[in-house]
């Protein structure tokens, strides 16, 4: 039963820490991908293949 708990103490964890990575003040340090991708595409250097 105790691994139950511990179980669930970990998932309630990780959801918490997930949540304050996106809303919190850890979402300073994340970068959206697609808004880097927008901004490359922007310069015109999101496809570039040089041969």
């Amino acid at each position: 039963m105790v691994l139950v708990y511990i179980i669930i103490a970990l998932l309630l964890f990780l959801v918490g820490w997930g949540f304050y990575l996106t809303v919190g003040a850890g979402k300073e340090e994340l970068k959206d991908p697609i808004k880097e991708h927008a901004k490359m595409h922007e310069l015109g250097i999101a496809h570039k293949h040089d041969k």
